[in-house]
């Protein structure tokens, strides 16, 4: 009897040591198919905003505030995506900036007292903090190769043989001054993050990143559109008299681009100039940029088995080009399951003045790309990036809730570009907080809001597995006294909860403990 206690004391100390010693992947949020899932298996829906501060010399993520995490959750809002940099984290081959890294470990205990979830986000515009922001100088060879600019920030990925040199060092590995290669150090930094947020719940996973661009093999995309879109209105060019060269300068000039893409609102003509490159691209994603991607993620899996990594297509598929990304397949033929879409997609008149004027058949042509794209990965779709509203035009409110109606019918999640201080102010923001499941108690089947009938509707599939209730989040503006509840079956009821800061108000519905079709409709 006396060896038999003992055996169970031994067995039960060593199921204690393990528990202690590794956090259940039940803690994280987790993937169901095309679905995410929070802690207590409930689909989760994620809507969130982009926090970033690319500067050097505001100190990076450390000059964001608490305050600021404060704001986003009070705005109903459950995740960020956290911008975190290159130079900021690796000032040197091989060495990491512990006082950055104390400033991560902060910001995320904040998002993680504000009921926020995060998710990291590599960040990297024009390549290099040389160039804009992003990857160290010693990781940026360029071989003296001149820099160019544009009218237009990013016009430099198109027009600068030192960005896109650069970027072709980064691919093919090239050797920092240390001897170890740029795309290895690049692994081991990954690694090192994660090693460091392995057991942090709050850390959704991490976005490997942002916008990768081909390189120098840009140089080719862009005149092969343009003989795309000669063909198409040849009549008319020729009438002009006009030839490449003078249709490549004239996109150079914002209201050039205008001008052209006036002729693009039909998709069918769309389609046409911008799959002019989509065998380039298809070749750049489905090798080097997965290459690239499987050899980070190989890093990550050597200490993080639990967190998401979330996959980006490529900088000529954010207006819309067809990607070529692929599920993550290790050298043994694994492929990685814990893996998310996270698109990007702007119309191309974004950052010009022309950008109010921007064609909602374009819009929605490009994300209903996305959207296929992440069916035919079966990955579940967070559109990382979209937005960029930085106008007062009330043009931008209607813009918004067409988008994140877009949104609505694909059921997937989404993160703003980008918090600024005032943003609340602008009339856009007004779209961003509107009515919104946060996590549902079994499968979602639809849900919409109709901002002009000022409407929302639900309707899901209860998983009586799941005890603790479906929670949805009201805004402020959309709640009072007029406020009318549809639920069926209704089952224990529900209970409105305010949230902190008197921005909105949480609405709860306990779960019938049974499996059944329930349906939710709000109007205001």
């Amino acid at each position: 009897m006396t060896k038999i206690n003992s055996l169970i004391l031994f067995i039960l100390s060593v199921l204690l040591l393990f528990s202690c010693s590794s956090h259940p992947s039940s803690t994280f949020v987790t993937l169901d198919g095309t679905t995410f899932r929070d802690q207590h298996q409930r689909e989760l829906i994620l809507n969130g905003i982009n926090l970033i501060i690319k500067d050097a010399n505001s100190g990076y993520l450390c000059g964001m505030t608490e305050e600021e995490f404060k704001q986003i959750s009070g705005w109903g809002f459950n995740v960020v995506r956290l911008g975190i940099l290159w130079d900021g984290l690796e000032p040197e081959p091989g060495v990491y900036n512990d006082s950055m890294f104390r400033c991560l470990d902060e910001r995320i205990q904040w998002a993680r007292e504000n009921g926020l979830y995060v998710i990291l986000d590599m960040h990297q515009d024009l390549y290099s903090v040389q160039f804009s922001d992003g990857a160290p100088e010693w990781a940026t060879l360029t071989e003296d190769q001149a820099h160019y600019t544009g009218a237009v920030w990013s016009d430099a990925y198109l027009i600068s043989p030192a960005v896109q040199t650069a970027f072709d060092n980064f691919w093919n590995n090239t050797p920092a001054s240390d001897g170890v290669g740029i795309q290895d150090h690049y692994a081991l930094l990954w690694q090192y993050i994660a090693e460091r947020y392995a057991h942090e719940p709050a850390v959704i996973g991490y976005d490997l990143m942002n916008e990768p661009f081909i390189g120098s093999e840009a140089s080719k995309f862009f005149p092969a559109m343009v003989r795309a879109y000669m063909e198409i209105f040849q009549e008319e060019i020729r009438a002009a008299g006009m030839e490449a060269g003078e249709l490549m300068e004239l996109w150079g000039h914002p209201d050039g681009r205008a001008q052209i893409l006036e002729n693009m609102t039909d998709t069918a003509i769309y389609s046409k100039v911008v799959n002019a490159v989509q065998e380039m691209n298809l070749a750049f994603e489905s090798t080097t940029l997965m290459d690239m991607y499987t050899r980070v993620a190989s890093a990550i899996r050597e200490v993080d088995p639990d967190h998401i990594l979330f996959l980006e297509h490529s900088y000529f598929s954010n207006p819309g080009v067809p990607s070529g990304i692929q599920r993550i397949r290790y050298s043994d033929g694994r492929l990685e399951e814990k893996v998310a879409y996270a698109p990007h997609g702007y119309d191309l008149v974004v950052d010009t003045e022309a950008y109010s004027s921007a064609s909602k058949d374009r819009v929605e042509y490009l994300f209903d790309h996305t959207f296929n794209t992440s069916r035919r990965l079966d990955m579940p779709m967070l559109v990382g990036e979209w937005g960029a509203f930085h106008s007062r035009d009330s043009i931008f409110l209607d813009q918004a809730n067409f988008i994140l109606g877009l949104f609505e019918k694909y059921k997937c999640g989404q993160t703003f570009w980008a918090y600024y201080d005032g943003i609340e102010n602008y009339p856009f923001f007004s779209a961003l907080l509107r009515p919104r499941p946060i996590a549902v108690a079994g499968n979602i089947s639809s849900y919409s809001f109709d901002p002009e009938r000022n409407r929302f509707s639900c309707s899901w599939f209860e998983d009586g597995s799941i005890k603790k209730p479906s929670t949805f989040f009201l805004p402020h503006r959309n709640y009072s006294d007029d406020l009318e509840i549809s639920l069926s079956p209704e089952g224990n009821g529900f209970i409105l909860k305010s949230r902190e800061q008197n921005q909105g108000v949480i609405l709860s519905i306990k779960a019938t403990e049974s499996d059944t079709l329930r349906m939710l409709t709000l109007t205001f």
